[in-house]
């Protein structure tokens, strides 16, 4: 018994994460809700399996976040083979909190400064702006691409590759994870 309380201590504090990483990356759209559902799902039920290894793993949050990682990539592989076309990033009028400096502590102020500097690093100073402006504080695609003097197609495309970079290393993924988790506080 003690054990399902862990698992669903486990879950409930990643629940909200996985999925506003899951939304930052496949966009705020109604359709993709129950896709990013079924990679969160998939995760906790790997989780499940392994659940007697995974009670003893020094950190059990950060394995069913490289596991939900995981699921998403292969999800999106498998996805793209089978439609043969990339998933549409299309606007929505809904955008994602802001991280606001006022309601961070001290020490989550310089960390989430520390990752946007390694994001900035790792990305490359116009990439990172590009990805922070459009997928972390939900600017329209229209508005950036008029000011970078670029169709919104260009853009679009643009955001796909820096996606797709980001979910396949583990450095910008672990970036993007903690700036979402400040978000939601």
């Amino acid at each position: 018994m003690a054990f399902d309380k862990w698992f669903f201590d486990l879950y409930e504090r990643n629940y909200a994460l996985l999925y506003r990483v899951g939304r930052v990356f496949l966009a705020y759209d109604p359709v993709q809700e129950s896709f990013i559902e079924d990679q969160i799902q998939e995760a906790f039920m790997r989780a499940w399996q392994k659940r007697s290894l995974l009670k003893h793993h020094p950190n059990p949050d950060g394995w069913v976040v490289e596991c939900f990682r995981k699921c998403l990539v292969n999800a999106c592989r498998k996805r793209n083979r089978e439609w043969k076309h990339r998933v549409s990033l299309p606007d929505s009028d809904e955008t994602p909190e802001i991280i606001d400096p006022m309601h961070l502590s001290p020490d989550e102020y310089v960390k989430s400064k520390e990752q946007i500097h390694l994001l900035f690093k790792l990305l490359g100073k116009e990439d990172a702006e590009l990805f922070l402006r459009y997928c972390i504080y939900g600017e329209k695609a229209a508005t950036i691409a008029a000011e970078m003097h670029v169709s919104e197609q260009a853009l679009r495309m643009r955001i796909s590759r820096l996606k797709k970079k980001i979910l396949m290393n583990k450095d910008l993924f672990a970036c993007l994870v903690f700036l979402c988790l400040l978000g939601l506080r």
